[in-house]
Order: C-alpha cells, then sequence, then structure tokens
C-alpha cells in the first residue's frame, strides 16, 4: 500500500501547487460556476443549492469566520495604510503583492470548490452504503460456499480487485482537486465500481485464514 499511498501525496502536491501558482486567478471562479450549471442539470436546482449552501457554510466557518483567510491575507499583503507610512515606497512592489493577493485569492477558491465536490460526495454516501452493504454480503458467502467445495478462489482477482479499489479512491481525490469540470455521475460511477470490485475482494479470499 506504499507505492499508491505516494502517488496520492504526489497527485495532491503536483495539484496543489498548479492551483496556487500556475493558474489564472479566475479560473476556478468560471470552474465552479459552469459545474453549478451541470450539477443542476444532472441532479437538479434543489440539490445543486443544497450542495452549495453545504460548502458555504464549510468555507465561512474554517476559513472566514475563523479568521484564517484574514490573517494569510494580512501576513502576506500590506494594508493600505501601511503602504502610506512606509514613506517613499509605497508603489514598491505592487505588482508582486497583486499577484500574492491574485494567488491567495486563486487558493481560496480552489477550497472551496473541493468542499462542493465533499458536499457533493455526502449526498451520494447512503447510496453507497446500500450497494456495499449487499455487494460485501454477497463476497462473504460466495467465499463460505467456496470453503466447502472445490470451487477456486483467485489470489489474482482478490488482488487486481483491492488494486482497483486503491487506485479509484485516488482518482476521486486527483479528480477532486483537479481545476476542471467535474461531471457529479463520477461520484456514483466510482461508487459502483468500488462495490462492485469490494464484492470480488471478499469472495475471492483464501479459503484458510
Amino acid at each position: 500500500m506504499k507505492h499508491p499511498f505516494w502517488i496520492m501525496l504526489w497527485v495532491i502536491a503536483v495539484e496543489s501547487i498548479v492551483v496556487t501558482i500556475l493558474l489564472p486567478g479566475n479560473w476556478t471562479q468560471r470552474v465552479i460556476e459552469q459545474e453549478s450549471e451541470l450539477l443542476a442539470l444532472r441532479l437538479g436546482p434543489e440539490e445543486s443549492r443544497w450542495v452549495h449552501d453545504k460548502a458555504r457554510n464549510w468555507y465561512n466557518h474554517s476559513l472566514i469566520d475563523s479568521g484564517f483567510y484574514t490573517a494569510v491575507h494580512n501576513h502576506l499583503i500590506p494594508t493600505e495604510q501601511q503602504k502610506t507610512r512606509s514613506t517613499g515606497m509605497q508603489k514598491m512592489g505592487s505588482s508582486w503583492f497583486t499577484w500574492v493577493e491574485n494567488r491567495v485569492q486563486s487558493a481560496a477558491n480552489a477550497y472551496y470548490h473541493v468542499l462542493t465536490r465533499f458536499a457533493l460526495f455526502i449526498t451520494w454516501s447512503p447510496y453507497f452504503l446500500i450497494l456495499l452493504i449487499p455487494a460485501v454480503f454477497d463476497g462473504v458467502t460466495t467465499w463460505r460456499i467456496k470453503r466447502t467445495n472445490f470451487a477456486y478462489a483467485s489470489p489474482l482477482l482478490h488482488r487486481l480487485s483491492g488494486t482497483v479499489i486503491v487506485y479509484v479512491v485516488i482518482g476521486l481525490v486527483a479528480l477532486f482537486l483537479a481545476p476542471i469540470v467535474l461531471d457529479p455521475t463520477v461520484i456514483p460511477g466510482a461508487i459502483m465500481i468500488t462495490c462492485v470490485m469490494a464484492g470480488l475482494l471478499f469472495g475471492n479470499m483464501q479459503k484458510r485464514i
């Protein structure tokens, strides 16, 4: 499991760098707007409103109300009063501070974007349990039946299904952080693949443990 774990860390690091340094400041905002339209189209306006309300509450509570955003902004960018007190240097670094402010806002937008996707995942989580529990039960039942006869428990399928589950999780993390428009149907698709693979994983455990 160490190899997939490091892959996920690299994905998070690279996408964080892309979002905070390379992308234009309004890119994430445009993606959020386009994804909101797609979400309303796929799931309806009420579901879209719930997702954004939930994400906005988390965003305000963790970033705005906590004072974290203000603290970061004031630490990196001088206020007008500070510029005024810097006699003869009011214009020094103005383009730099504009770029930094743009990056801070871009990172904040990306954070809100991730929260909307996590809120969307929560809306699908009940269906995940509805599918996962029968899949695991079926897999365990199949495994128990195989222990009583000569049916073959495939170690290849067992290993492959576990690997697919791990990389589906990594793929979801990558998509959640990606500054691209994400179709909301990707999440239920990933859920279905995970549940099918979970059934195969349990159904092909070795007969002796």
